[in-house]
């Protein structure tokens, strides 16, 4: 039997919309129809059933940590429970064992542990766009978004939020890191560790002196790229918090200004000063330093390094990932050099 690594994209995906029938019986549904939201570290589906459209998210078990995953769901309903913010909101599903928000589906055609994590979500009405669409108006809203994230849901941090602590640079690197990539960093040459260990240590210097300022830490989405941001009739939504975490709040304007700089460096500039003036606009807190922003954009670089090697066996960037790895790593030896990361490689 083939290995599932080996897998064409058409059979993967095949294997996991058959996989995601089986789920849905899990919530006593049937879908009258599946579609394909998204697949590339999960399979996302939109389902259609009697009872309304959905969001099924099928994880592997073997990229997951299930007491994470739990957490996220919780954070997720507090969200909904503490603020106005639109997120995705997790449905219960009844089974023998009580009432569970993430349920195991076991195969044995998948990697061990053979299981997929489930969880349900209500479906979200409205449109995304695509980084090359997004305006200066559209940036100050997602600005404005994630600091009501950063003030009104937050939780206690010694609540039952069981996420990756990336409050420091070991926690963004470490063997803890959820972009850990440790035993697959034999991928790159010994050049290309040493300009990532370097990358490292400036992220750590930046995030000691922020140590200084507890309210400047706390659960952030960690992944806000543009496709997990959703425009609805009531404002934003923000999607897909796989990556959630405790760690610095400017972290979480990372993702979006990095991919920005590789899809919109003519008015980079621009799109970035429209985030800022309305994040800060909104904040209930003393204004974070902006110049941290860059080094914070840098660790995002080297993270999408490590979710690359993580990532090198899925059929879509199998072939993309060596000239991807490569040419990301100078980039960051650029950053090193003139302390601007200037992106030419492809976001994915």
């Amino acid at each position: 039997m083939t290995a599932y690594s080996e897998w064409t994209l058409a059979q993967q995906k095949t294997f996991w919309q058959e996989l995601a029938d089986v789920a849905l019986a899990r919530w006593g549904m049937a879908a009258a129809a599946i579609s394909w939201l998204g697949y590339s570290s999960n399979a996302v589906f939109k389902a259609r059933s009697d009872a309304g459209d959905f969001v099924l998210r099928l994880q592997p078990a073997w990229r997951a940590n299930r007491a994470q995953a739990q957490s996220e769901l919780t954070w997720l309903r507090a969200i909904r429970r503490d603020s106005d913010l639109q997120a995705p909101f997790p449905i219960v599903a009844a089974g023998e064992d009580g009432d569970a928000l993430l349920v195991e589906v076991t195969h044995p055609q998948l990697p061990p542990p053979h299981v997929a994590l489930a969880c349900l979500f209500e479906f979200i009405p409205g449109q995304s766009k695509a980084a090359s669409a997004l305006s200066k108006e559209d940036m100050y809203m997602i600005g404005r978004y994630l600091a009501q994230l950063h003030s009104q849901a937050q939780v206690e941090p010694l609540a039952d939020i069981d996420r990756p602590r990336l409050a420091d640079a070991q926690g963004l690197f470490g063997d803890e890191s959820p972009y850990a990539a440790q035993h697959d960093a034999r991928l790159l040459t010994k050049a290309q560790r040493d300009i990532c260990r370097a990358v490292e240590r400036a992220v750590g210097n930046v995030m000691s002196q922020l140590q200084k300022h507890p309210a400047a830490f706390g659960l952030v989405h960690a992944d806000l790229l543009a496709k997990n941001i959703l425009f609805t009739e009531a404002g934003i939504a923000a999607l897909d918090f796989e990556y959630c975490a405790w760690g610095c709040f400017l972290y979480d304007l990372a993702p979006l200004l990095w991919q920005l700089k590789g899809e919109r460096a003519q008015d980079y500039t621009q799109l970035e000063a429209s985030l800022w003036a309305g994040y800060t606009a909104s904040l209930t807190s003393a204004c974070p330093p902006r110049d941290t922003l860059e080094t914070f954009i840098a660790a995002r670089q080297l993270a999408s390094c490590r979710w690359l090697l993580n990532n090198r066996d899925h059929p879509q960037i199998r072939a993309l990932t060596p000239a991807l790895l490569k040419g990301r790593i100078e980039e960051l030896r650029d950053f090193l050099e003139c302390g601007k990361l200037q992106r030419r490689t492809a976001t994915l």
